[in-house]
């Protein structure tokens, strides 16, 4: 099956779930607006504006049905989320002046002229060394994806067609290597910023790749999940035009549009004009801390704690609300912890009967070997008794021993 192919049965079967699963969407966003997000602000002493952002955010029903499906569309847990990443956002997030609008050179959106064949905007990133610190380059990552999500959300709000909740991204990575690869900043993306603004990867097809990368893919294969493999496709500059139309790429690629030093990024700017608007209103002009007496830093509770709402599995607190670590229930969590209480519950039982069972080893291979001992003893003696005898019989014919006693000494044990 060609990448076309794969990728319009992804995107059609993404359609398709929205369509099946948007009345109970629906209901959940209710509920979050309603009563999850006032009990947020009431528990965390927001702003006025802080609240205001943050329903801006839960009224994104795309994004909220990506998290479902990221949770299979199982509302307890889909809700569960939505509130952990709704404290996560107000705490690096909020205020929205902390966050400069610095965009990092290697990403550029393009225009919103340019879409796949399924209507999907294009991203496209060159891979080159990043020459900042660690520090600044996460707040730049954690800015993009949040600049990602407002620009689809403002593309599904001047669409009359089908709603786009995805991005194809264009990865050309000539200018990179095993050497001057980030594996912890490329770690932390997909373990703290993915599951943040999850399901808005379509697809990504990879340029420029030669041998000089095998050892580098052999890495990031390892690290992502079978269904992100799915839809990493290595393609040549020929077989890019064939799935984009020349008008959707820049010159750069074999497009007809702009070089990419002369195309606007509309990600940026719109996200730079949102900014000016949010602090001409002066709805920031004092950005207070968005938390009030609660610590940021979570604390971890035990699976077997009475504490726990959730027995039987890892959970944390954070913010004064409880929550799994893991965000769901897994199955290996609730066995770990079974086989814990059983260990408490018989660890006595079974260091005794393994202490009893060593003993009785050990005093069974003592008397095999006392028996061992025995017999060769008795067979050394009962030799040395055959050959006695039939000294006394060559030499004295008349001692001559009874049959019986003779058979007895040939006796062979």
């Amino acid at each position: 099956m060609s990448a076309t192919d794969l990728l319009q049965a992804n995107c059609e079967r993404l359609l398709a779930q929205y369509n099946s699963n948007i009345q109970a969407i629906a209901a959940l966003q209710t509920i979050l607006i309603r009563d999850i997000l006032p009990s947020v602000a009431d528990e965390l002493e927001l702003s006025p504006e802080a609240t205001e952002w943050a329903k801006e955010w839960l009224e994104d029903r795309h994004t909220l049905f990506r998290i479902s499906k990221r949770n299979n569309f199982t509302i307890s847990f889909a809700m569960e989320s939505v509130r952990k990443n709704l404290v996560w956002r107000l705490k690096n997030l909020w205020p929205l002046i902390h966050l400069a609008p610095t965009p990092l050179s290697m990403i550029h959106c393009l225009p919103k002229s340019a879409r796949d064949p399924f209507g999907r905007p294009i991203l496209l990133v060159k891979a080159i060394p990043l020459k900042t610190t660690s520090k600044n380059v996460k707040s730049n990552v954690i800015e993009l994806f949040e600049g990602l999500r407002c620009h689809l959300k403002d593309i599904n709000a001047d669409s009359t067609t089908l709603p786009i909740f995805q991005y194809m991204i264009i990865l050309d990575i000539k200018e990179t290597s095993l050497r001057t690869f980030d594996l912890d900043l490329f770690t932390w993306t997909l373990r703290e910023i993915i599951p943040r603004f999850p399901g808005m990867l379509g697809g990504v097809f990879i340029l420029n790749y030669s041998w000089v990368h095998a050892g580098m893919w052999r890495i990031i294969k390892r690290l992502l999940p079978e269904t992100a493999l799915s839809r990493v496709f290595f393609l040549s500059n020929e077989e890019i035009l064939q799935y984009f139309t020349p008008a959707s790429l820049p010159q750069d690629y074999g497009g007809t549009m702009s070089t990419l030093d002369f195309l606007d990024d509309p990600l940026w700017m719109q996200d730079t004009a949102s900014r000016s608007e949010i602090v001409t209103r002066g709805e920031i002009s004092t950005p207070d801390p968005p938390f009030g007496k609660y610590s940021l830093s979570p604390t971890s509770i035990s699976p077997t704690s009475l504490l726990n709402p959730f027995f039987g599995y890892p959970a944390f607190l954070a913010y004064g609300s409880l929550s799994l670590k893991h965000g769901r229930r897994r199955k290996r969590d609730l066995a770990r912890t079974l086989l814990l209480l059983f260990w408490i519950r018989w660890r006595k039982v079974l260091i005794v009967g393994t202490l009893l069972a060593l003993s009785v080893a050990i005093l069974k291979m003592g008397a095999q070997g006392v028996q061992a001992r025995s017999l060769r003893s008795f067979l050394a003696r009962n030799s040395l008794l055959k050959m006695g005898a039939s000294a006394v019989e060559t030499s004295f014919p008349f001692l001559r021993l009874p049959c019986a006693v003779r058979h007895c000494l040939e006796f062979r044990y």
